[in-house]
């Protein structure tokens, strides 16, 4: 139960970030277009912070420590949030805040793709357990915010996070089975494989469309007339499609390979986006709501089964 409970910690703190963090950043005095070079300045970032610190841990085997500190490290950094005033200030402590949790996500995974078989686990089973996380945290942030204003977000944050502090320390220290080690060799010739690096792009272009989608797709939303609540409604919607892709993940690689699967993905993507780009409006929404299982749910199934075949 230590990775389900802490998956459900982990996307909880997601959900609120790519959902309302915006919002409130927005309420901070950001306006939309710095809050759009924020989000972009946090993706340029875990580019560089994410491959650090995944070699850090590759080498040292310490994914738990290095986890764990960094969540405490975020913890203190909302806690600067929820003090510091003017547009500059909080961009410059978001963005701390950002490189802090940006690696979570893969070290997550990497100690739970190390330990899926010494623990008779499924990725997509956790990872629903996620999905789910995100479904109930929408909901209730969208709520509260009605309820109260954009302040409770940090709140709500706060609480999160010291959820994972809790839940993390019941994670493996190390994976049962013995790892190979990651060599700077085996790297470069991952990177020779033209198979390998066509999945990587069309995975990456897949994951980068939802950028502009999380940062913007709330004040879209708000601008068609809809409440926070119903928008929380929204990305529910989204995230239990999603679920459902998790769930039968198992079955989806039984009989199609990794690079079909993520194929799927980019087509879906390309019918999402730009039916987004043409129309807020609830039909249209629902539809573009229901496409992330397959924009997200398919995208991360397939790159999580050529991992395990290819290189885990």
């Amino acid at each position: 139960m230590a990775f389900y409970a802490f998956y459900v910690a982990l996307y909880a703190q997601i959900a609120v970030g790519i959902t309302f963090m915006p919002l409130w950043l927005k309420a901070q005095g950001l306006s939309e277009a710095n809050i759009g070079l924020c989000m972009a300045a946090a993706a340029i970032i875990a580019v560089f912070i994410n491959p650090l610190v995944g070699a850090v841990a590759d080498r040292t085997r310490l994914n738990k420590a290095i986890l764990i500190a960094l969540i405490l490290c975020a913890t203190a950094t909302i806690l600067a949030l929820n003090a510091v005033s003017g547009a500059f200030l909080v961009a410059a402590v978001f963005l701390i805040y950002r490189a802090l949790i940006s690696p979570l996500v893969p070290l997550a995974e990497s100690i739970l793709l190390a330990n899926l078989t010494a623990y008779r686990l499924d990725f997509g089973q956790v990872r629903a357990w996620g999905s789910a996380s995100v479904v109930a945290t929408t909901l209730l942030c969208g709520y509260l915010i009605d309820w109260f204003d954009a302040r409770v977000i940090l709140y709500l944050l706060l609480a999160i996070l010291l959820a994972k502090i809790v839940t993390s320390n019941h994670l493996p220290a190390r994976a049962r089975t013995a790892q190979p080690a990651i060599t700077t060799a085996a790297i470069l010739r991952a990177l020779r494989d033209r198979g390998f690096l066509l999945l990587l792009g069309s995975a990456a272009i897949s994951q980068a469309c939802h950028g502009v989608f999380y940062a913007f797709s709330t004040f879209r939303w708000l601008e068609a007339g809809h409440s926070t609540s119903v928008i929380g409604m929204f990305w529910s919607l989204g995230v239990g499609v999603e679920i459902v892709a998790f769930v039968f993940g198992k079955h989806l690689t039984a009989r199609l390979s990794a690079g079909r699967i993520i194929l799927i993905a980019c087509i879906a993507g390309v019918l999402r986006w730009g039916l987004f780009g043409l129309s807020a409006d609830l039909g249209p929404t629902l539809v573009v709501q229901i496409l992330q299982g397959a924009t997200l749910g398919f995208t991360q199934v397939g790159v999580a089964s050529y991992i395990r075949q290819n290189i885990a």
